[in-house]
């Protein structure tokens, strides 16, 4: 397996990389369905114990995270295939990149209310 993440096989870091995120993400809504369920806040101060947790803080902050890995793999190609002009590709890439780190920092001062 991991003879195929080496230079000979360019793709298949991306590749592992989106399959990844895409079961941290499924495993994220599963066991949030999972505490929802269990926990079943009721009202505002029940929802914000919940979701103040520091684990619960960081398991969204991880599943976003993964988001926008899964998100910039999935435009990146995209972009590759219907974007012919390579500077109008690189430019929107740019402007991804920069909107997708945004959303994650914007969730982090969310999540920790800074």
């Amino acid at each position: 397996m991991f003879a195929l993440l080496t230079n000979k096989y360019p793709g298949m870091r991306v590749w592992l990389s989106q399959r990844i995120t895409a079961v941290v993400m499924a495993a994220y809504v599963v066991l949030l369905i999972i505490a929802l369920l269990m926990l079943q806040p009721s009202d505002y101060a029940a929802w914000r114990v919940f979701a103040g947790s520091t684990v619960f803080r960081l398991a969204t902050l991880l599943c976003f995270i993964c988001l926008s890995v899964h998100a910039w793999v999935g435009v990146r190609d995209v972009l590759r295939d219907y974007i012919f002009n390579q500077t109008l590709r690189t430019y929107l890439q740019i402007l991804v990149d920069l909107l997708l780190v945004a959303y994650v920092v914007w969730l982090s001062l969310i999540l920790w209310g800074l």
